[in-house]
């Protein structure tokens, strides 16, 4: 697999799978001349797997857990024989989520689809649906019927069911119902259970899957299930966020909040303010993530503090320098904590920028 890689409209290869260094080089060798910081796109892919530029057009190249997905893909794609790496395309532009895990779920889940070499057309579709009563027996026609069976409406009016796609090299479907999903909670994992069934939601879903984990329950709406357990990716959470008053839709929602957090590297800012408010439902904790923008994690370092007060109230950089040797910034950063009520948590400094928090409750004098 080589990728085609673009830096300011100069262009180079890169060939994978390969070694971290090799691929620095390469980098390196791409930007000589530029601005160190310029951004590199991934431009095209040359690869026996067609369908394959839009699950790795987005690919931080400079990030290393990236870089080492894209490899294990390339590794996955090179052992594959050809009538497989044909498969792995039509499975791709079947489930068409545009992302790079679950690229790689794919390719190792590859039992899961199933390829009918030829079939490219909807008549193609009803000819095989007749010829062979593929639909639980259900194209059983006698063969003086079949010159004036309609095979392209056939195969139109079953497209569908079958769930199928039609590539260059046949039609690819799902040997299951159920829409892949990737390994393990991407954020959360509910477990839901009925007298009768259990099943692991992995969250955030689309309606599809959300609608197929109902099925597979055997329920209308998920209130007839019980959520009966919950998990979290990123770690403390579980024992930041209650479950009290959780339902799967405002779970949905969390992990989506949880998505934005993690790419915007706010998570320990997010475990901050969910220490400090001590939320005592699910609905509270999702309000805290809905409203994050509401709390700022700070320096511990006072005398930054005191400075960064003075800007906030329309001190610029000239004036600060003008009374550093005359303001004891440590202290008026202490007094400035104080008053922005300030708190100290595990995972650093956070204020409320709304209103200050609360004052602490403290511990009075016990008497004998």
């Amino acid at each position: 697999m080589v990728l085609y890689l673009d830096c300011q409209g100069y262009s180079i290869g890169l060939n994978l799978p390969t070694t971290p260094t090799a691929a620095a080089d390469r980098l390196s060798a791409l930007r000589e001349g530029l601005e160190t910081t310029a951004p590199v796109q991934i431009s095209s892919v040359d690869s026996p797997v067609s369908n394959l530029y839009p699950y790795i057009q987005h690919t931080d190249l400079d990030n290393e857990t990236d870089f080492r997905k894209l490899n294990v893909l390339a590794e996955r794609i090179d052992s594959m024989p050809q009538e497989k790496q044909q498969l792995f395309s039509g499975a791709l532009e079947l489930e068409c989520t545009g992302d790079l895990d679950h690229a790689i779920h794919i390719a190792d889940n590859m039992d899961r689809f199933e390829l009918f070499p030829k079939i490219t057309t909807d008549e193609e579709l009803g000819r095989f649906l007749v010829d062979t009563s593929f639909v639980t027996g259900k194209f059983s026609f006698p063969e003086s019927a079949r010159p004036y069976l309609d095979y392209a409406k056939i195969g139109a009016e079953q497209r569908d069911s079958i769930g199928g796609v039609y590539t260059s090299f046949g039609l690819v479907r799902r040997r299951e119902e159920s829409p892949v999903q990737t390994e393990g909670p991407r954020e959360m994992l509910l477990t839901l259970t009925t007298s009768e069934r259990n099943y692991p939601l992995v969250l955030p879903a689309s309606e599809e899957r959300l609608e197929h984990a109902k099925k597979a329950l055997g329920v209308d709406d998920f209130s007839q299930a019980v959520i009966a357990g919950v998990e979290y990716v990123a770690p403390y959470l579980d024992q930041l966020i209650p479950a009290d008053s959780i339902t799967v839709e405002n779970a949905n929602e969390m992990a989506e909040c949880l998505q934005e957090i993690k790419a915007d590297g706010e998570m320990k800012k997010y475990c901050a303010a969910l220490e400090v408010e001590e939320p005592s439902t699910f609905t509270e904790a999702l309000d805290i993530a809905i409203d994050l923008d509401d709390y700022e994690l700070i320096s511990d370092n006072e005398r930054d503090y005191g400075r960064e007060a003075l800007r906030r109230l329309g001190a610029d950089g000239e004036l600060l320098d003008t009374i550093d040797g005359y303001t004891d910034f440590d202290a008026l950063g202490r007094a400035m904590m104080e008053e922005d009520r300030v708190r100290q948590t595990g995972f650093g400094l956070v204020r409320r920028l709304s209103k200050p928090f609360p004052p602490e409750q403290e511990t009075g004098q016990t008497m004998m």
